[in-house]
C-alpha cells in the first residue's frame, strides 16, 4: 500500500491583529485557500476566544486545514495537510497576504512512505520559501539566527583569519579574527572580544554581591574561560569547578593564544579544576556545596538545550547550592524573547527558588537578561559590585528596571519541564530572526 501526503506548517509573524481576531474572515480565507488548491470541503468550524484569539478547523476530503491565532502577539499558526495530489505550498503567499504577515517561517514535510524531511525557510521578505544562501548549512547543524549566519559568512568571505576550526563530537567550533576575536558554536555567535566583558561582568558580579567572601564557585558551561576570568578576581575564591560538555572548547581556551590571553589564562589557574563532562552528570554525582553557582548554557534553541532549563534541572542544582548561596543563570534576551526570559525565571521558581531578574545591553547581542536564584528571599537593596567593573553600575538595582512592554509579557510565562518541554518552541516563535 502506498501512503503519501504533503504537510504545510506555517508560523506567521507581525500580522494584522484585527484580522487575527475575526473568525468569519479567517474562515473565509482558509476556505478560499482550500478551494484555490482544488480541494473539497466537508466541514468547517471557527471558535473565537475572549478577549481575543481564534481557533479554526476545515475538514477536507483529503485531510484538513487549521489555524490558531494570538492577536496580542500578532502571530498565527497554520496547519495544512493533504493526502491528495494538490500541493498546499501553492497557497502560502495567499494565506500570508490574507493575514498581512510581514515575516514567516514555512515548514513543508513530505508524509507517508518516505522518511519525513523538514524543509525550513527563514523569515525573508517577501515570503521567500528558500533559505538565503548565507544561512545554508548543508549537513551541518546551525544554532545561530539569520544574523549570526550572515555576519559569520561575511567575515569568512572577506578572508579574515580563521584562527580555530574544529568539529568536535558535540558541535562545530570556529574562531574568526577580524578587528575583534569572535567565537561561533554551530554558527551561533558566543562572544566578540570587543564587548564580551559587558556580558561576563553582568553574568558574574551581581551574584557575588549577595554572598560574603565566597570560597567555592561552580561554573556550568562557560568553557571559553571568560566568566571564570571574572570569578578569579575575588581573593576569597579558593576553588572553582568549571564544567563544560565539550573538551574542544576547553582545549581552545587553553591552547589558542588569543583566547587564552582574553580569558587571562584562567583555565591554568591552580585554583581551577576543569571537568569535561555533562553538567547533569556532574550535579548528579556531586556532594559538595557551593556558595555561588554560575550557569552559562547556550540559549534554549532546541530540545537538548531546553532540557537544561527545566524544573528538574534546577531541582538537581539546588542540592549543590549552599543554604545561604545564590546561583545565576543567563536567560536569553528579554527584548527579543521576553516570554522565554520570564519562563526561565518562572521555571527556576517552580524548583523552590526565590528570584531576582536583571538585564544589560551587550552591543553584539542587544538587551540580555539574567536571573539570580536563592533558597531565601533576595533584595537589591544596598547591593553593589565588590570589584572594579568596566560596564556595571555601582548600584546593581539599576539593572533590575524593565520597560513596561517587557514586564507585560511576564503574564505569559510558562514552566518548562521534561514532561512539558516548550521553551525551544517559544524561543523560535518569539525570535523572528530564527
Amino acid at each position: 500500500m502506498k501512503v503519501e501526503g504533503k504537510h504545510l506548517i506555517l508560523d506567521a509573524f507581525a500580522c494584522d491583529p484585527s484580522l487575527l481576531n475575526n473568525p468569519a474572515y479567517l474562515e473565509q480565507l482558509l476556505r478560499a485557500a482550500a478551494q484555490n488548491a482544488g480541494m473539497n470541503i466537508l466541514y468547517s468550524y471557527f471558535h473565537p476566544f475572549h478577549p481575543q484569539g481564534v481557533t479554526g478547523m476545515i475538514v477536507l476530503t483529503t485531510s484538513h486545514m487549521s489555524i490558531h491565532t494570538w492577536p496580542e502577539e500578532n502571530y498565527a499558526s497554520v496547519d495544512f495537510y493533504t493526502c491528495g495530489e494538490y500541493d498546499p505550498l501553492s497557497q502560502t503567499d495567499f494565506l500570508l497576504k490574507g493575514i498581512q504577515a510581514k515575516r514567516a517561517v514555512v515548514y513543508s514535510v513530505p508524509r507517508g512512505a518516505t522518511a519525513p524531511q523538514l524543509v525550513m525557510s527563514q523569515e525573508v521578505a517577501p515570503f521567500e520559501l528558500s533559505e538565503p544562501d548565507e544561512c545554508r548549512g548543508g549537513d551541518e547543524t546551525f544554532r545561530g539566527d539569520k544574523w549570526d549566519q550572515i555576519g559569520r559568512q561575511a567575515l569568512l568571505n572577506r578572508k579574515h583569519r580563521l584562527v580555530w576550526d574544529e568539529k568536535s563530537a558535540f558541535q562545530h567550533l570556529q574562531m574568526i579574527e577580524a578587528k575583534d576575536l569572535r567565537m561561533y558554536l554551530d554558527g551561533q555567535l558566543q562572544f566578540s572580544s570587543l564587548d564580551e566583558h559587558i556580558y561576563h561582568e553582568a553574568l558574574v558580579h551581581p551574584a557575588f554581591a549577595f554572598v560574603s567572601a565566597p570560597d567555592r564557585v561552580l561554573i556550568l558551561g562557560g568553557g571559553d574561560g571568560l566568566a571564570l576570568r571574572e570569578v578569579l578576581k575575588y581573593p576569597s575564591v579558593k576553588h572553582v569547578d568549571l564544567v563544560d560538555l565539550d573538551p574542544a572548547v576547553l582545549h581552545a581556551a587553553i591552547k589558542d593564544k588569543k583566547l587564552a590571553a582574553l580569558n587571562q589564562f584562567s583555565l591554568s589557574d591552580p585554583r581551577v579544576t576543569v571537568h569535561p563532562q555533562d553538567a547533569v552528570d556532574f550535579l548528579d554525582a556531586n556532594r559538595s556545596l557551593y556558595p555561588i553557582i554560575i550557569v552559562d548554557f547556550p540559549d534554549p534553541t532546541d530540545e537538548t538545550t531546553s532540557n537544561l532549563y527545566t524544573t528538574e534541572f534546577y531541582t538537581l542544582l539546588k542540592r549543590s547550592l549552599a543554604d545561604n548561596g545564590v546561583f545565576v543563570c543567563q536567560s536569553a534576551s528579554p527584548d527579543d524573547t521576553p516570554i522565554v526570559f520570564w519562563s526561565i525565571g518562572k521555571t527556576i521558581e517552580s524548583a523552590g527558588f526565590h528570584t531576582l531578574s536583571y538585564h544589560t545591553i551587550v552591543p553584539s547581542f542587544g538587551d540580555w537578561g539574567f536571573h539570580i536564584g536563592a533558597k531565601t528571599a533576595l533584595s537589591w537593596e544596598g547591593r553593589q559590585t565588590q570589584v572594579p567593573c568596566r560596564a556595571l553600575p555601582d548600584s546593581l538595582r539599576q539593572l533590575s528596571s524593565f520597560p513596561s512592554k517587557i514586564l507585560a509579557k511576564k503574564l505569559l510565562a510558562v514552566v518548562n519541564s521534561k514532561q512539558h518541554a516548550v521553551l525551544h518552541h517559544l524561543f523560535k516563535q518569539e525570535n523572528v530572526y530564527w
